[in-house]
């Protein structure tokens, strides 16, 4: 059992549909079902009666309910006690949900430079490394303040955010598939290689796997992982192909990798983001500034 199968659980009971929760966690109904379909076959109960027009709890799912609910409270006590250790006691944290891969943007040292800009505040910041889905949905029941996402497929009309990095997809490929050696490949040539991807929870894959299917293309996604540099090395021994950030690659370390373009370039953007309908505290406000002030002229905008 996981916090976010407690969440979508939550989400299902709020919006009585699994269509109206997946829309507002910003995850697929197919994927939804699955997550509660585990949590159902764990606990060995049928949580909801799966009617035409929404789904109400059986006598099981009402007695989950309440331990559902009382874990939510208690998560979110747990996170502001521990925030207040160290020393912390009288400040106020910013909660901020960070990707794994953020350590390869060097945004900790940002993050560090901002605390000491806002020393002589009662604030601090605290970083919450977790996936891109998990995020969306902490953000969604209001656990954390902000998070850095891509922003790839996400509801733009729905947050406030500032750009934190914009950066190109490379294909990435085995220097062994000569065929491929070119200045730009399309995607109907990819299609033919085991791809070699992110994970269903990050973003990246599922980018990559509409990439395909906006042009009717459905490769085999061969083998997912969740960090970058067991994707070099799958590439690097000739498992595959793979679509990934340029500043993710590492030819020296993976010497076997070649690198090559789309002919027209595909764009990856990671922002910080927030939800419109949450309101604007004083250290998120601080933060977002930082943010515009630093990353907008790192872009040149």
């Amino acid at each position: 059992m996981t916090l976010s199968q407690i969440m979508y659980f939550l989400a299902v009971v709020k919006y009585k549909t699994f269509t109206l929760a997946s829309d507002e966690l910003y995850i697929s109904q197919s994927s939804l079902s699955k997550q509660i379909k585990a949590l159902e076959l764990e606990l060995g109960h049928t949580l909801f009666n799966r009617e035409a027009k929404e789904n109400t709890l059986t006598a099981e799912g009402e007695r989950f309910l309440a331990y559902a609910n009382k874990f939510s409270k208690d998560y979110a006590s747990m996170m502001s006690d521990l925030n207040k250790m160290n020393g912390n006691a009288s400040k106020n944290p910013l909660i901020l949900g960070v990707l794994p891969i953020i350590n390869e943007y060097n945004l900790n040292d940002d993050i560090v430079f901002f605390q000491k800009l806002i020393a002589s505040s009662n604030i601090y910041v605290n970083l919450l490394e977790r996936e891109q889905e998990e995020l969306q949905n902490m953000l969604q029941f209001k656990q954390i303040d902000a998070a850095i996402l891509r922003m790839d497929s996400l509801d733009l009309s729905k947050y406030e955010y500032v750009t934190f990095r914009e950066e190109e997809l490379m294909i990435i490929y085995p220097d062994k598939m000569e065929q491929l050696n070119k200045e730009y490949v399309t995607l109907e040539e990819l299609a033919d290689y085991p791809i070699i991807s992110f994970d269903e929870s990050s973003s990246l894959h599922r980018t990559t796997k509409q990439l395909f299917q906006d042009r009717n293309l459905y490769p085999s996604f061969s083998y997912l992982y969740k960090h970058h540099e067991q994707i070099l090395s799958m590439v690097n021994a000739n498992f595959g192909v793979a679509i990934i950030p340029g500043n993710l690659v590492s030819t020296s370390l993976f010497p076997n990798i070649r690198v090559t373009h789309f002919k027209k370039p595909i764009i990856s953007k990671v922002c910080l983001v927030r939800p419109k309908d949450v309101p604007m505290t004083e250290p998120l406000n601080l933060l977002f500034q930082y943010f515009e002030s630093t990353y907008n002229e790192v872009n040149g905008k």
